[in-house]
């Protein structure tokens, strides 16, 4: 049997099973072929019978360059906080994820109302209808917000690997995913996807990936160890006399808590703006 389909074969290996599934929110048909990548004899050392050839034979396409060590806070207003331990600062801004969470909980927050409505008069298609558009609109927001999220994690990890990193520290925010807070700091922030996509993208580039609690990251400073205030516009204050920007403090922390060393001199921050078409750094921001 054969089936045209579109777009390209990342991997090549020996093929699995063929599955093709309907997703009844987006109105298509899908096919899914697991491949053993890296695999083209068989276990009595025969050829596969079936190879799919696509671009890559292996999971790591790279090797890091340095021994280098980044920590990586994660956030709401800005998804990724990173220092290295020779001082460079990276910003990821999450403007556009929290721009298209809005947008699409209006919608959805519209269908739902109006499916209520109609299913209150008795119009039950109208309202099948209408519960079919919400589910439409949930699996658009995932994923828009998976594809920033997989945007993020290949220009991130690029990066380090340029720099010179080999490790990683990644903070859970436990303090956010404990807190009960508003939608969009509980619902829409899927920390484990964002996690996941930067983990799998540092494989590929050969680096190692240890994750972190954030626990008490962000409430204590990361030079002093006592317990910082809070200002507006992402600033903590350390009652020995400095200013920290909040997501600084909270990557310096990380590192801190995996190799007991903090960085002494930080380097102006190198600031990105996540979106859809890619990365781009913040005009002005930027050497």
């Amino acid at each position: 049997m054969e089936i045209e389909f579109v777009g390209r074969l990342k991997w090549y290996g020996k093929q699995g099973r063929l599955e093709i599934i309907y997703d009844e929110t987006t109105n298509h048909w899908y096919a899914h072929i697991p491949v053993e990548v890296g695999v083209e004899e068989t276990k009595t050392g025969k050829k596969s019978k079936y190879i799919v050839h696509g671009e890559r034979k292996s999971i790591q396409i790279e090797t890091p360059k340095g021994n280098k060590i980044a920590s990586i806070d994660l956030g709401i207003n800005v998804l990724a906080s990173v220092v290295v331990n020779d001082g460079t600062w990276l910003l990821y801004k999450g403007v556009r994820a929290k721009e298209d969470y809005f947008y699409l909980q209006r919608k959805i927050a519209d269908a739902q109302s109006l499916a209520d409505k109609t299913k209150n008069i008795g119009e039950y298609e109208a309202y099948e209808e209408l519960v079919r558009g919400k589910r439409r609109l949930f699996k658009k927001l995932y994923n828009r917000l998976l594809h920033l999220y997989r945007n993020l994690a290949s220009h991130l990890v690029k990066k380090l690997h340029v720099l010179g990193v080999s490790t990683i520290y990644l903070g859970y925010p436990f303090n956010i995913a404990q807190d009960k807070g508003n939608k969009f700091t509980v619902n829409m922030w899927s920390y484990r996807k964002l996690m996941e996509a930067i983990e799998l993208k540092a494989q590929e580039y050969g680096m190692k990936v240890y994750e972190v609690v954030e626990y008490n990251t962000s409430r204590l400073c990361a030079y002093h160890n006592v317990e910082v205030k809070r200002h507006p516009r992402g600033v903590v204050s350390c009652p020995l006399g400095h200013k920290l920007h909040s997501d600084l403090n909270g990557a310096l922390n990380i590192l801190k808590k995996a190799i007991d060393k903090v960085v002494l001199t930080v380097k102006k921050p190198l600031s990105f703006l996540v979106f859809h078409n890619g990365v781009a750094p913040v005009k002005g921001c930027n050497p």
